[in-house]
């Protein structure tokens, strides 16, 4: 059997844009504020410094100290604009400096996931009510929605943005903070429906619901589910299902063991798009960790002094293998990176990245008839 060459060079990123909202925000946001980032910054650096913005989310969500609800929900709102517009501007830098690169692709899309997680925490640690099942299934939703989507164009080299997808989960989001920031707005939040359940569970189904729907629309494109993805699912079901039923571990602790199992097995699924005829499998002894902890819980219950001590190894032993598969990543594809942009290079992208105009980009076209450059690498 022939193995994938590591050195060949990657495909182009091709994708298809449907997003609702992009063409509008592009117009009206970031391609207003493109013109103010510097022509130097790095396009990866953008991307980790956007992602770097929700670390104030994930604080908050853990150390609150003595802020109140609203000041915690207008940072939570700061920070996902300030990610929201570094998100689409790296793109639009690469194209400008003529550095888009496989390893600006990883980075980018693979902080994507990472932004969505903290945001799923800070907004159940925001509902002050939820229980932590609710945490579970939205991080198993989230990691699954990523996971299929990047599934699809490993197999089809092709990425496909839905119209109601993550920038529209966002924008709902955004949304939802500012309301939950008034207080009287937040109490009805809070209070029950007819149906005997929080408001906010609504906004937090219509979210759900777009992701899921989003697993669906890839499930028919591609007329199966490829088994690598199949067994991930598996695996992320189940963890969520044992974190779930042992109330032994804090919230926090069991979010983070199912980001790190997902995490891994979307970082080799985003790279093995990357690599010419490579196919991405879930960790294997991993996969069968989750699975076996799961059937012994159904048969016969794990004792709980076991929850804790079976956590921190599988825990320790998922972050491991993470920063280990991210390392070959970035190592393998360390050519590409740019610590700062040099003026030939920004020079060479053309008379539009001299006058600092918004840089076109091979997307679909926006309402006003001009590529959308945000949507890009």
């Amino acid at each position: 059997m022939t193995q994938p060459d590591e050195n060949a060079p990657p495909s182009a990123y091709q994708f298809t844009d449907s997003s609702v909202t992009r063409p509008l925000l592009t117009r009206i946001w970031f391609a207003r504020l493109f013109p103010f980032v510097p022509r130097w910054l790095a396009a990866n650096f953008v991307s980790l410094l956007a992602c770097g913005s929700l670390l104030a989310v994930l604080a908050l969500s853990l150390w609150p100290g003595g802020w109140s609800e609203t000041a915690i929900a207008l940072v939570f709102f700061g920070a996902l604009q300030i990610y929201v517009a570094g998100d689409h501007l790296d793109g639009m830098q690469a194209v400008a400096s003529g550095t888009a690169s496989p390893l600006g692709d990883f980075v980018d899309h693979y902080c994507d996931l990472w932004a969505g997680a903290i945001m799923v925490f800070g907004f159940w640690t925001l509902l002050g009510t939820a229980r932590p099942a609710a945490l579970y299934a939205m991080t198993v939703v989230l990691i699954v929605s990523f996971a299929t989507t990047y599934a699809e164009r490993e197999a089809e080299g092709r990425l496909h943005f839905t119209a109601w997808g993550a920038l529209e989960a966002n924008m709902i989001l955004a949304l939802f903070l500012l309301t939950w920031a008034v207080p009287a707005v937040r109490a009805w939040w809070r209070s029950a429906s007819p149906l005997g359940v929080p408001w906010y569970t609504f906004a937090a189904g219509v979210v759900v619901a777009m992701a899921l729907g989003a697993v669906v629309i890839i499930a028919r494109r591609m007329r199966r589910i490829p088994a690598p993805l199949a067994l991930a699912i598996a695996g992320l079901v189940a963890l969520g299902a044992l974190v779930t039923r042992h109330g032994e571990l804090r919230p926090v602790e069991g979010w983070l063991l199912l980001c790190v199992l997902g995490g891994g097995y979307v970082a080799r699924v985003m790279h093995g798009y990357l690599v010419p005829a490579r196919r991405s499998w879930p960790d294997p002894l991993a996969s069968a960790v989750v699975l076996a902890l799961a059937a012994w819980d159904v048969v016969a219950g794990i004792p709980a002094p076991a929850v804790r001590t079976g956590a921190a190894v599988l825990g320790a032993y998922l972050t491991i293998t993470l920063l280990i598969t991210l390392g070959g990543i970035l190592r393998k594809q360390r050519r590409y990176w740019v610590w700062m942009n040099r003026p030939a290079t920004a020079s060479a992208a053309g008379t539009e990245t001299a006058s600092r105009n918004t840089p076109r980009h091979p997307s679909r076209l926006t309402p006003a008839g001009e590529p959308d450059p945000s949507a890009g690498p």
